[in-house]
């Protein structure tokens, strides 16, 4: 039989106003009720483990007598539920189908933990929501890094959620279908499927979405074959799918759009850096394959270039190589002699094997 089984922490300080309470049983199996009550006494005890207690309707048969009492309806009881006073701690038991119906906003208080035992839905929440399905709006975390309290966990660096799934399961999946056909609000005619917005006002940065893939100990056995931290796919997936004529310049299909910017009057300070994409390789390992700093491919049509440029106020260099990068490959002190004059330096290529030089020179030679 599966259970639902959630343990509810009753305060001493409980507002009583919020549930309706009845002096003994008879007034509680003539009521008409339907919502969680209190019942105050029963056999003489008074808000202790044998006597009053919360009570809820439910569909059942049980002998009655400090757990179960007849109700006002036929076919339903009134389910103790948990104490108040003398103990702390309390349980509420929903078995098969059974549920607690027809409550309003603020009937049971609950401080503390609230654990949900299933094999299958955990948690199956129904309806058309006006406002947030699940609201952490009023939560106030007192954190302590990273396996302190935070809003969602799912395990910690040290014990995280094991699994031996061979599939594509994961930990979280959302999957979301719109068709709107007219542009309903000033901000974007564009859908999200997941917003993050971190505020600064101090002076913590921040990452509002970071993943970290760790590949582990494999043994003997062999590793993955794919290992990615991210994955940004985007597509024209029908033959009847179509992309509209452009805007503006940020209008069109990108596997990912990332941008820096800054209004006037802030201040970058005289050793900062910044750039819309770091491209960081820190491999120590033998590499036995291929190593790219950037992996480009192109299986469908010839695209018009490799890179793009649009600007509004132009860039510096197409490259530029600061002091720890200016006599390490590509640069090569080589200068290959042409019918002019020699090359201050080159750039090596590769052809299918073969090095090539890219001869450079010096601003002002010709």
């Amino acid at each position: 039989m599966k259970k639902l089984i959630l343990f509810l922490v009753f305060l001493a300080s409980m507002n009583y106003a919020q549930t309706v309470s009845f002096g003994d049983t008879t007034d509680l199996k003539t009521t008409n009720r339907t919502d969680v009550v209190l019942l105050q006494q029963y056999g003489g005890s008074t808000w202790d483990n044998t006597g009053g207690g919360f009570f809820y309707l439910a569909d059942s048969a049980y002998d009655e007598g400090t757990y179960a009492f007849d109700s006002y309806y036929p076919g339903k009881q009134w389910i103790r539920v948990g104490t108040f006073g003398a103990i702390a701690t309390s349980t509420i038991t929903l078995e098969n189908d059974e549920t607690i119906a027809n409550t309003t906003d603020g009937i049971i208080a609950i401080a503390g933990d609230v654990q949900i035992d299933g094999t299958a839905s955990g948690l199956d929440m129904q309806g058309a929501y006006t406002s947030a399905a699940i609201d952490l709006t009023d939560v106030t975390l007192n954190y302590g890094g990273s396996s302190g309290p935070v809003m969602i966990r799912a395990g910690t660096y040290a014990a995280p959620v094991t699994s031996s799934d061979a599939g594509q399961s994961g930990m979280i999946r959302l999957y979301g279908a719109n068709s709107a056909t007219t542009d309903g609000e000033s901000s974007g005619y564009y859908d999200r499927g997941i917003f993050v917005n971190n505020q600064i006002t101090g002076t913590k940065g921040a990452f509002p979405i970071s993943g970290l893939v760790e590949v582990r100990n494999v043994g003997t056995s062999a590793g993955p074959v794919a290992v990615q931290a991210g994955q940004f796919i985007a597509g024209l997936h029908t033959s009847t799918a179509k992309l509209d004529s452009t805007a503006g310049t940020t209008d069109g299909m990108f596997g990912v759009w990332a941008k820096v910017y800054s209004v006037t009057g802030s201040v970058a300070d005289t050793t900062s850096r910044i750039a819309p994409i770091w491209i960081d390789s820190q491999l120590q390992g033998t590499v036995n394959g291929e190593n790219y700093g950037i992996f480009a491919t192109n299986g469908g049509l010839e695209v018009d270039a490799f890179i793009g440029f649009e600007s509004q106020s132009g860039w510096g260099y197409l490259f530029y190589f600061d002091e720890t990068a200016y006599d390490e490959p590509p640069i090569s002190a080589i200068t290959p002699a042409t019918s002019s004059q020699d090359a201050d330096g080159s750039l090596i290529i590769n052809l299918n094997g073969t090095d090539y030089y890219i001869p450079y020179y010096g601003i002002g030679k010709d």
